[in-house]
């Protein structure tokens, strides 16, 4: 299906779909704490239909509504800042790069480079904003097994987000745009 401009009413409703679906995600993953990081990354993977539709302007409110509604309603602001610090943001970052770095190998080490800095940001806020020490809520393992861990979780979010544009490429664009 070949792209076109989108409607106003058409682009404000998707960008109002997508945010209250990636609050439910994100709320969710602060009451449901044995799935807080499965429902925290699903929370992200709703930016694709508006990235995948080149709505970078609309992906970037959707993310500063559900930063803001985010930080008034959930309980626990643990998944908030997860959400902060990498996971809203990705996906408009990540279709930015895909976009403009060509180079499979470049655009996955950005993309990486990337992910370490929103962790490492969110590690920062974590412990400004909140007072809490992260580094002492880690478990007890090698700090450099710990990296490993962490980097082959950026890999996973990656194949998840790949996932995920494929699917609304091939099975959700089709209905939702009609």
């Amino acid at each position: 299906m070949e792209k076109k401009k989108l409607p106003l009413s058409r682009r404000l409703s998707l960008g109002a779909m997508v945010a209250a679906l990636t609050l439910l995600f994100l709320y969710a993953s602060e009451v449901l704490t044995g799935f807080r990081f499965l429902c925290a990354a699903v929370s992200g993977l709703f930016i694709v239909i508006l990235t995948e539709e080149d709505l970078f302007g609309t992906a970037w409110l959707c993310f500063l509504t559900v930063s803001v509604l985010g930080f008034v309603l959930c309980p626990d602001r643990m998944s908030w800042f997860l959400y902060v610090s990498l996971i809203g943001h990705y996906g408009i970052v990540r279709r930015f790069f895909r976009k403009f770095i060509t180079v499979p190998a470049v655009r996955s080490l950005f993309t990486v480079l990337y992910c370490n800095l929103g962790a490492a940001l969110g590690l920062w806020a974590i412990h400004t904003v909140a007072g809490v020490d992260a580094l002492q809520q880690l478990p007890d393992i090698p700090i450099v097994v710990l990296i490993l861990i962490v980097e082959a979780v950026f890999f996973l979010l990656d194949i998840l987000y790949e996932a995920a544009v494929n699917l609304y490429l091939k099975r959700v664009r089709r209905f939702l745009l009609r």
